[in-house]
């Protein structure tokens, strides 16, 4: 099959990074952060990997919340089998292969032009679908219950979300959470966050760099947080670092130090939060 070829410059080469972490992690540790479905698409893409200038850290974090938000997702379904996973701001991550339980329903969603690029690149599963929009454009709730996503409330809706609504204001992550809580009662989601230590060092390393989107919504204290917005959500929590990476034999000590050193003083944080339902 001939490969799909990304040119410099457009919308698919900022696809490529993301994408080249989570091979990466594949590649070195394929038990404890598995995306064997990033490597084959990798494979079949004709891009100069090389091109791609990220530190270890950065590589295994992303495998790291890669792994946590599909367990997030998996832990929901225990509950709701049929229920829809969105993936929002997906970019070319493709958990579905990760996920699927063989009876979900799957949505990737991102900006229109990510979402065209994507369908370029990598063809929809069964029971997967692709919704463009922007997420802060709050009417999409409404529209993706209807044809052709027809997503079922009562069925159950969790949404995966990595690497997106840091870049927002808290006034904005307000009314987007509470309309969240709103559309889709006994749903949930899972998302990264940083406490306020975490968005200073990150936002240091931009500016030095020049290179990125400095980060605006720091949460310090999550349960209080939450509650401040509203009665409406049921449960609020942090994810700690998985027994699964403790005992990893792949993943060194180093990595083991360093990942549960962020996640233990909120420089990295997974997030749980579900919709209460009224």
């Amino acid at each position: 099959m001939e490969k799909f070829k990304v040119e410099e410059g457009t919308v698919q080469e900022t696809l490529m990074l993301p994408l080249r972490g989570r091979v990466y992690c594949e590649e070195h540790f394929p038990n404890t952060f598995p995306n064997k479905a990033a490597k084959e698409l990798a494979a079949n893409v004709d891009y100069d990997f090389n091109k791609t200038n990220s530190s270890e850290l950065n590589m295994v974090t992303w495998g790291l919340r890669a792994r946590m938000l599909q367990d997030a997702a998996k832990d929901y379904l225990t509950t709701h089998p049929r229920a829809t996973i969105i993936n929002l701001g997906c970019g070319l991550d493709l958990s579905f292969s990760e996920i699927d339980n063989g009876s979900c329903r799957f949505i990737n969603m991102d900006l229109p032009d990510v979402i065209e690029a994507r369908e370029r690149i990598v063809a929809c599963r069964e029971r997967e679908m692709n919704f463009a929009c922007d997420l802060m454009d709050l009417t999409w709730m409404k529209r993706i219950q209807e044809e052709p996503y027809g997503v079922n409330v009562s069925d159950g809706v969790f949404i995966i979300c990595g690497g997106v609504l840091m870049y927002f204001s808290a006034e904005q992550m307000k009314r987007f959470f509470l309309a969240l809580a709103e559309a889709f009662p006994g749903g949930g989601i899972c998302f990264d966050g940083v406490n306020q230590s975490g968005l200073r060092k990150s936002n240091r390393v931009v500016r030095k760099s020049g290179n990125g989107s400095e980060i605006r919504f720091a949460i310090e204290n999550t349960r209080k947080q939450f509650a401040s917005w509203g009665d409406c959500f049921q449960d609020v929590r942090e994810r700690p670092l998985p027994v699964y990476v403790r005992k990893s034999r792949e993943v060194s000590l180093k990595w083991k130090i360093i990942l549960s050193l962020g996640i233990r003083l909120g420089m990295v944080k997974l997030i749980d939060v579900s919709f209460r339902r009224f």
